[in-house]
């Protein structure tokens, strides 16, 4: 298990795209394609599904001080964004909501083709149909888009029996001659033959990858975080949570390969008049980690969550850090320890 002495951030210092472990980079040089998975402390990241109304997120490294102009891919980030500004020099991780992708199923189309052959030694009467299990052969185009096309072959062998001509020698006596003589005849003779008929039916289905909502600026989505090696403490800082229970940690694995499902959810905080306070960094630490998976920020009312936002959802952005021989914390066996764990601090946004 790694453990240090100083409290270290994991966070790239360059801007750019996280490369997933299940959704390659959209760019290698606008943006720039990142791997995190180098070094003792390098982890890898998988962009998970949280709802059908959307495809898995993207995730991007973001510094306040630019606009990255990435509008060739459906992205714009701006220095001043709507919602979400952290402090300036900062980077933070902020995840790129995409719309669920569009599946187009064309129509099945079928073609036959016929032969007759004779039938093999051993065949029998009958008619016997096998069908093929579906074969998909998926190709996929410069844009993303998907296609599949899937067949089946029916293969259906009727053997019947005909009779056919033969000819055949006969050795029969001649009255006038005398004589008994050999003489060529055709007879009928029963066959067995067969009819093949193979029928192909094949669909396509092409599937148009989903577009990033709202210009890539819905800081929503899913991820797994696996470390390379387990870290003896980790802290996570969420910036903005302004809407309640969506945003956290769902679960992490430990050293020993614990699977701990522990749903710390946080909440927005109100001011002492009752209000959401804009800007805050919110932070929870876990002991003994080799993966976790968080969930940052709520889609909004648009999609059918609650949220105190009429037009939007809530976006989130993202740190985590190494923490300092993490020996003075209790294990994370219980929301309600995790719950002890969690702190906050207020940070107001600034303006460009």
């Amino acid at each position: 298990m790694t453990s240090v002495a100083h409290a270290s951030s994991l966070i790239p210092k360059e801007e750019g795209e996280i490369q997933l472990t299940n959704l390659a980079c959209l760019s290698n040089q606008n943006p720039k394609c990142i791997d995190t998975a180098l070094g003792s402390n390098g982890y890898k990241v998988t962009s998970l599904e949280f709802d059908k109304q959307f495809s898995v997120s993207r995730l991007f490294v973001d510094q306040r001080n630019t606009t990255n102009d990435y509008s060739k891919f459906g992205i714009q980030f701006l220095a001043d964004d709507e919602g979400t500004n952290p402090s300036m020099g900062e980077y933070w991780l902020r995840p790129v909501a995409y719309t669920a992708p569009v599946v187009k199923k064309d129509i099945k189309t079928s073609t036959s083709t016929q032969k007759n052959l004779n039938a093999p030694e051993g065949a029998t009467v009958g008619t016997k149909t096998n069908t093929t299990a579906p074969k998909q052969t998926t190709t996929t185009r410069s844009d993303g888009t998907q296609v599949i096309t899937e067949e089946i072959i029916e293969t259906t062998i009727t053997t019947r029996q005909i009779m056919v001509d033969q000819k055949t020698t006969q050795t029969v006596y001649n009255e006038k001659t005398k004589k008994y003589e050999t003489k060529t005849v055709t007879v009928k003779v029963p066959k067995l033959v067969q009819d093949v008929t193979t029928k192909t039916t094949t669909q396509t289905t092409t599937i148009t990858p989903g577009k990033p909502v709202e210009n890539g600026r819905l800081e929503v989505g899913r991820f797994k975080f696996e470390f390379n090696n387990p870290l003896a403490g980790i802290k996570l800082n969420f910036f903005d949570v302004e809407d309640f229970n969506y945003t956290g940690i769902l679960s992490y694995t430990n050293s020993q390969g614990q699977n701990i499902y522990v749903s710390e959810m946080l909440t927005g905080l109100l001011d002492k008049k009752g209000k959401i306070i804009d800007g805050t960094i919110q932070s929870l630490t876990l002991k003994d980690v080799k993966s976790f998976v968080v969930q940052l920020g709520n889609p909004g009312k648009k999609y059918g969550y609650q949220s105190i936002f009429s037009s939007t959802g809530d976006g989130v952005r993202f740190q985590l850090e190494t923490v300092p021989e993490p020996s003075t914390l209790a294990g994370l066996g219980t929301l309600a320890i995790l719950g002890i764990l969690g702190s906050s601090q207020l940070k107001r946004k600034t303006s460009c």
